[in-house]
């Protein structure tokens, strides 16, 4: 039986999105809570999704201690291994009393991929070699067992009534982590199943028109295995949907729908969902964006993230098909569904607007 992840099913909900990064350099830290909000905390289930910098990660745990009224938090996420995503978590896990941690073990899984390599390595040294590169993953990992925590990997299918993990499945997590840069060389056949994300750096920026019925965003957007292998989550109230998508690209989600609606949960009609990748033009399509919808759609990016973070071609595909768009630029913000006020939190936070001219 898949473990559960949560305790209280109930209708109210708020998530934080807690500013991350200086400059152009974005990360996410996420704090989230639902059940009965005005009620006892044994009412209401803690999450925190992400802890961005160890700066981000310590402002969680006084956030999480000063808004929620609590020092419990019943289940950490750990999307994937990026510094950006999981260098914070370490703070939670130190300063907070964390029941459960849901992360990824690259290393757990050496014996089972080493066939997928050139010259076939040992488990021993491929063990060895994720160990080393994702060291910030493996302190997190060492952390949690010091102290005790149970540490479950969120795979497809894992979770409950509210919480449910949609991706990536066992499978395809074992596949993405032969395309690793921790990884050695996979093999030809293995190897020609990934494209391969290039960034062009240049100082010259070009533009392209736009306008309702005029959408220059493709689907061919590529990026990383690592943010491939990025948990995608969607908590799911009675009358409210919400889908956590951290960095995962466009296989990724269309991995997650699919496994959505073999389990009759419709992406469509999403209430509201984080943007992935910082709103990269690398993670979304049209074919994904006529997929997965909501009616509000959030993006954690760095003051300075434009133009590629939210890259404008992205948000303009968004409110194209019906998503209010917002972003913390620097300044966190709070969402919320049947719940109280919160002093200094309920004001509302700049739109999105729709771009007439967009980056190539």
């Amino acid at each position: 039986m898949a473990p559960r992840l949560n305790l209280t099913p109930d209708d109210s909900l708020e998530i934080d999105f807690l500013a991350v990064g200086e400059g152009n350099k974005s990360g996410d830290a996420i704090a989230m809570r639902y059940g009965n909000l005005s009620g006892p905390r044994r009412e209401q289930t803690v999450v925190i999704i992400d802890g961005g910098t160890k700066d981000s990660g310590r402002q969680l745990v006084s956030h999480v201690q000063q808004h929620y009224g609590t020092t419990e938090v019943d289940v950490v996420f750990s999307t994937h291994g990026d510094i950006d995503h999981v260098s914070g978590l370490t703070a939670v896990l130190e300063g907070l009393t964390v029941k459960t941690l849901a992360m990824h073990q690259p290393w757990n899984h050496a014996q089972a991929i080493c066939d997928l390599f050139e010259g076939r390595p040992t488990t021993a040294h491929l063990t060895k070699k994720l160990q080393k590169a994702l060291s910030m993953a493996r302190e997190l990992e060492t952390i949690a067992k010091r102290l005790g925590i149970p540490i479950v990997e969120p795979f497809a299918g894992v979770g409950g009534p509210v919480l449910k993990v949609l991706g990536p499945s066992k499978a395809y997590y074992q596949l993405l982590l032969a395309d690793f840069e921790a990884t050695p060389e996979p093999l030809t056949g293995i190897a020609g199943l990934f494209s391969k994300a290039t960034e062009k750096v240049s100082d010259v920026i070009s533009y392209a028109a736009e306008a309702l019925d005029i959408e220059t965003l493709t689907d061919g957007g590529v990026t990383s295995s690592e943010n491939n292998s990025s948990v995608v989550l969607l908590v799911q109230l009675p009358t409210y949907k919400f889908l956590f998508t951290a960095d995962a690209g466009i296989p990724a989600l269309t991995q997650a729908a699919n496994f959505a609606a073999s389990q009759g949960w419709d992406l469509s009609i999403l209430d509201g969902w984080q943007i992935p990748h910082h709103g990269s033009k690398r993670n979304v399509g049209p074919a994904i964006l006529n997929c997965v919808k909501g009616k509000r759609g959030f993006i954690s990016v760095a003051p300075e993230g434009a133009p590629k973070h939210p890259a404008k071609k992205v948000t303009n595909a968004l409110i194209r098909r019906g998503t209010v768009v917002f972003a913390t630029q620097g300044a966190g913000f709070r969402h919320h569904h049947n719940a109280p006020p919160r002093l200094g939190w309920d004001a509302s936070v700049t739109q999105i607007p729709f771009y007439d001219r967009v980056e190539v």
